[in-house]
């Protein structure tokens, strides 16, 4: 490769596409920075044209949506804003204007798809290996107390390279799938053995670095992940089910053997419990029914948040200033902290059921096609085998029924909007390709 050939744009944003993960890990500020940059040199390299592709109805709805969240962000802090208390009058206002980086985060990663920029072999590698060495850092850090970096581990939990953050196993549950797929399509292995020999380090490593990370919820989405890739790729069915075997047994050895795991895991069973028990309760008595854990008590402040203003919302961030304000209420029975862990409440409660239903149709239609796409459509082979990864992820990403992060937060807006932009920009550029062939 030529000097001149490395310093092409299309290089130059493969690389900038490149860090992403590598910016999870550092943190918001050089995440922020590099989604910055992928905006910045795309529209110095393509300037207006980035906006000259065919958008279809998905793409339509997803500006619709953002638009309404302008016009919410508007209503809210003019109309709707009585928090003399609140660290700036237009909080609301400014948080809204500055999600629209995400519809341009999309619009670009959206075009650089259509026109086949990225480079997926490379992406594909360097995702997952960036996933291994978090997973193998986690293992390590498990096993001898100290990871590679010298970070000394807790005792429920581990965060490895992260810090004093304990959020690696949902950075594993978003990346991992990358490498066994780059093995599987971009390795160019021909011994059968060894390919297998290979993808199944790759899963017994996967799960055992989540499993060591102590995240319970990203755990569950990791083996929720092998599932859906067992039903798609036929040809890894059997090395899954050994992976699995292989865990389980470890998995078992662990909670007999070891206090803090099973008090650790058993807890999650017993919340898991009382939240069902609670909804339960709530659904068929009239009384009001006390939460008993502080994970109900978020979703109870996402629901209770939602009903004082129910069309529109508070607007964006201003979930904590209305849960405190509802908190005075002698009778409120949630527990107010910055998001209610769980998008769609926190959808419903800072953007209203307008806002919520905009949403909920915009992934429906997304995995309506989808589905569809991969199981009736004509599909070019090779972007198949890309697709079927961004979707999965999508689905995992989408899931109602888990607590998550904030959705109007860095980590989950760039990712998630990253990731629909793939799955909508590969089934668009399939249908090109199948078009240009027809004629």
């Amino acid at each position: 490769m030529s000097l001149s050939s490395f310093f092409s744009k299309n290089y130059i944003i493969n690389f900038i596409i490149l860090l992403i993960p590598i910016s999870y890990i550092i943190g918001n500020l050089v995440l922020n920075l590099n989604v910055f940059l992928l905006i910045l040199f795309t529209f110095l390299y393509f300037k207006g044209s980035v906006f000259h592709i065919k958008y279809g109805l998905t793409d339509k709805l997803i500006l619709i949506l953002f638009l309404y969240i302008l016009l919410n962000g508007f209503f809210n802090n003019l109309l709707n804003f009585e928090f003399p208390d609140a660290p700036r009058q237009n909080i609301v206002l400014i948080k809204s204007l500055l999600f629209l980086r995400f519809l341009i985060l999309y619009l670009v990663v959206r075009f650089l798809v259509s026109k086949e920029i990225i480079n997926y072999k490379l992406l594909f590698l360097f995702y997952g290996l960036c996933t291994f060495f978090v997973c193998f850092d986690l293992i390590i850090q498990y096993v001898f107390g100290k990871n590679l970096l010298g970070m000394e581990g807790g005792s429920r939990r581990l965060s490895g390279v992260f810090g004093d953050e304990y959020i690696a196993g949902g950075f594993i549950q978003k990346f991992f799938i990358f490498l066994p797929y780059a093995v599987l399509f971009f390795s160019g292995i021909k011994n059968k053995f060894f390919l297998h020999l290979l993808l199944l380090f790759i899963f017994g490593i996967t799960l055992f670095g989540v499993l060591a990370s102590g995240n319970r919820m990203p755990l569950i989405f990791t083996i929720f992940a092998f599932l859906l890739i067992f039903i798609y790729e036929k040809k890894l069915r059997k090395l899954i089910g050994s992976a699995f075997i292989v865990f389980l047994l470890v998995f078992s050895f662990l909670l007999k053997t070891n206090n803090e795991t099973y008090n650790h895991f058993n807890g999650f069973k017993d919340k898991s419990s009382e939240f069902i028990s609670y909804f339960h309760e709530s659904l068929s008595s009239s009384k009001n029914v006390l939460p008993k854990n502080v994970y109900v008590k978020e979703f109870v402040s996402g629901i209770l948040t939602w009903q004082q203003n129910k069309m529109f919302g508070g607007g964006v961030k201003s979930f904590f200033l209305n849960c405190s304000s509802i908190k005075k209420d002698t009778k409120f029975i949630g527990s107010c902290n910055t998001h209610p862990h769980n998008y769609y409440l926190e959808i419903a409660a800072s953007l209203g059921i307008i806002g919520l239903s905009l949403s909920i149709v915009i992934f429906s239609i997304i995995l309506i096609k989808s589905l569809t796409f991969t199981r009736f459509s004509k599909i070019v082979p090779e972007i198949q085998n890309i697709f079927v990864p961004f979707f999965i992820i999508f689905v995992l990403e989408i899931f109602p029924l888990k607590t998550t992060g904030s959705f109007f937060t860095s980590l989950t807006g760039n990712f998630l909007f990253i990731i629909l932009a793939f799955v909508v920009g590969l089934m668009e550029l399939n249908k090109t390709r199948i078009n240009y062939e027809k004629k």
